[in-house]
């Protein structure tokens, strides 16, 4: 996949498989090689069903990874979207997400921090807080 952006195509590719499996991976590899590219000319490129393309772009538009253009055919009258990928804001996508989880992280090491755990040495017992040891009377609850 040779870029026509500055972003790391292997960033890219984890993202789109993240968000839209193998084929999001198609579609981002589509993105990534060429701007303002219609639903229609990806369905025929990647081989997927024009609907399964406009969830994966409507997915990606969701994380502002991608932007289109809309304007309208002067012979049917329709819309036509024009879709290209939005490097500059793949790697804020990125910075949130790492963010997001480095909360959850963050809010779990204070729980376990306030918190005692036991354990019965079984690994399938998960670990338990102390007061739920207290109302077993530090017995498995298996």
């Amino acid at each position: 996949m040779s870029s026509i952006y500055t972003v790391n195509d292997e960033t890219l590719v984890n993202i789109a498989r993240v968000l839209g499996g193998e084929d999001g991976i198609r579609i981002i590899g589509i993105l990534s090689e060429r701007k303002n590219i219609t639903v229609e000319e990806m369905a025929e490129i990647t081989e997927i069903q024009i609907n399964d393309v406009r969830k994966l772009l409507y997915r990606f538009y969701n994380h502002s990874l991608v932007t289109n253009r809309r304007f309208r055919d002067k012979e049917t009258g329709w819309f036509i979207f024009q879709w290209s990928l939005q490097p500059a804001l793949v790697e804020a996508y990125v910075t949130s997400t790492k963010q997001k989880i480095l909360r959850k992280l963050e809010s779990r090491i204070e729980y376990e921090i306030a918190h005692e755990f036991y354990h019965c040495h079984n690994p399938e017992c998960p670990n338990t807080t102390f007061e739920v040891a207290m109302e077993t009377v530090f017995h498995c609850p298996k």
